[in-house]
């Protein structure tokens, strides 16, 4: 790949029968990390649950190859969460919610801003259904998500104990 190649990203969404190609993106992330416990791993289950509504997992396509996918995540009665964790520094006003549950990029495209694409893509979706605040975590020392988050317009929040890990909270009123 040259720095003058320019790739047309194809947006849609995925479901069950995608389990395997989404389990596989995960896998190969997870093998080319400097330090594999910054992204949380998901169940088998969860993927399940994620690639089923109301949840929207988004994946971004070159042809044929997923490049990269994100997640939606919206919680029965519509509270995400980390909402509790939230709602006592907001505004006092009462939010519909979701998760922007997880991100991940292949390798091989990594730097094409697929995170933030596919935050936005995410938030847009959200916000068409009438969810006014997101909330995500990331691993304080997994910078590439922390700043994708900032790029976002999330705030940090908090450092909570998440999936056995330190994790920082972020929220976006949408």
């Amino acid at each position: 790949m040259t720095a003058t190649e320019v790739y047309r990203f194809v947006f849609k969404p995925m479901g069950l029968a995608q389990i395997g190609r989404v389990r596989a993106v995960e896998q190969e992330a997870l093998a080319h990390m400097e330090r594999p416990d910054l992204l949380r791993r998901n169940t088998e289950q969860m993927w399940c649950e994620c690639l089923q509504p109301p949840h929207l997992c988004l994946g971004a396509w070159v042809g044929e190859e997923l490049a990269g996918l994100g997640v939606l995540y919206v919680p029965e009665r519509g509270g995400c969460e980390d909402l509790s964790l939230i709602l006592t520094r907001l505004d006092g006003r009462q939010y519909a919610s979701a998760n922007f549950k997880i991100c991940i990029v292949r390798p091989c495209w990594r730097g094409h801003h697929l995170q933030v694409e596919l935050g936005q893509r995410l938030a847009a979706e959200a916000k068409a259904r009438g969810i006014g605040l997101l909330c995500a975590t990331a691993s304080p020392h997994n910078m590439a998500s922390v700043k994708s988050l900032l790029r976002l317009g999330y705030c940090e929040d908090s450092q909570v104990e998440k999936y056995g890990f330190e994790r920082t909270l972020f929220y976006r009123i949408n």
